[in-house]
């Protein structure tokens, strides 16, 4: 929905102000490509900031108040115990909306943006194969999901090596 509003609201009301079509805006302003980066962006990042806030404020009080009894700065109590506890908690989480942002690249289709699920439709059009393309495709984004999941499993193990 959010790529549609983006692309077809936004980017519509943008096409319509006088002289944007001389500006060297109007490149990037007539592609739905910047569109449904903004889009996937903002979704992201909401999603994102909204496991973070639940990451930091389930850091117990208890040790934040035993780095100040350590007499460490804000800052120092930041780098060196809150931000590795929020990210221990927040990982598994993250890694979740990763690979839902990965399975949603295939909607940016929607908005005329030839990404990789498109090129697979139109190979189906032009070879007349049904199910080969769809398995290739399928397979290329088994592919990007075990590399995602597996890289961020690594760093989820190094974080939990430094809880010990």
């Amino acid at each position: 929905m959010q790529l549609w509003l983006f692309y077809f609201g936004v980017g519509a009301m943008i096409t319509q102000i006088p002289g944007i079509r001389e500006t060297i805006f109007w490149p990037h302003v007539r592609e739905a490509r910047p569109f449904a980066v903004l889009a996937l962006s903002l979704n992201y990042a909401a999603y994102s900031g909204e496991i973070m806030r639940g990451a930091f404020a389930g850091v117990g009080r208890g040790e934040i108040e035993a780095g100040q009894a350590f007499g460490m700065s804000k800052a120092r109590i930041f780098r060196r115990i809150w931000l590795p506890l929020a990210l221990r908690q927040a990982l598994p989480t993250l890694a979740g909306e990763t690979v839902l942002q990965l399975k949603a690249i295939p909607l940016i289709a929607t908005v005329t943006v030839p990404e990789m699920y498109a090129i697979v439709v139109q190979a189906r059009h032009d070879t007349l194969l049904t199910y080969e393309p769809l398995l290739f495709i399928a397979g290329i984004y088994l592919v990007l999901t075990f590399l995602v999941v597996q890289a961020l499993g690594i760093v989820e193990r190094r974080f939990n090596l430094a809880k010990r």
